[in-house]
């Protein structure tokens, strides 16, 4: 046997995309509203939001990390969290924002962020973020 009769074979009875469209059939029958096509999750309206004005430093973190966690276990989709530009701020710039980002970034539920987002949906003021499916 040779490697083009090895390779035809191999590629016969491992055919990806068939295997993925079967798994995707699958799943969408057992759980369809779980499936949604993530460019539909990315039009999509945010579901719920958390604005983190007024809130001081120490609890920002706790806060955002409670309310994803709460967001997730609801089953929601897409969530927006309101750090703020900062433009209050002594240096003029968010205090809060980068440890909220490490937060997101970190979180075991998020799927997709969006740390700039359109001026409609908060701007460099927001963080938009995609759920995992529960």
């Amino acid at each position: 046997m040779d490697f083009k009769d090895i390779y035809s074979q191999w590629e016969s009875s491992h055919n990806e995309e068939k295997a993925i469209q079967k798994r995707m059939a699958s799943s969408e029958s057992e759980h369809p509203e779980e499936y949604v096509s993530i460019n539909h999750l990315r039009k999509m309206n945010v579901q719920e939001e958390l604005d983190l004005h007024g809130v001081k430093f120490e609890d920002s973190v706790r806060e955002a990390t409670t309310f994803i966690d709460n967001c997730f276990a609801k089953g929601l989709k897409k969530i927006r969290i309101i750090t703020g530009k900062g433009l209050h701020s002594p240096s003029g710039k968010s205090i809060i924002r980068p440890e909220i980002v490490n937060a997101v970034r970190n979180h075991s539920a998020v799927r997709e962020t969006d740390f700039n987002p359109k001026a409609k949906d908060g701007g460099s003021g927001a963080i938009i973020i995609i759920l995992k499916n529960k």
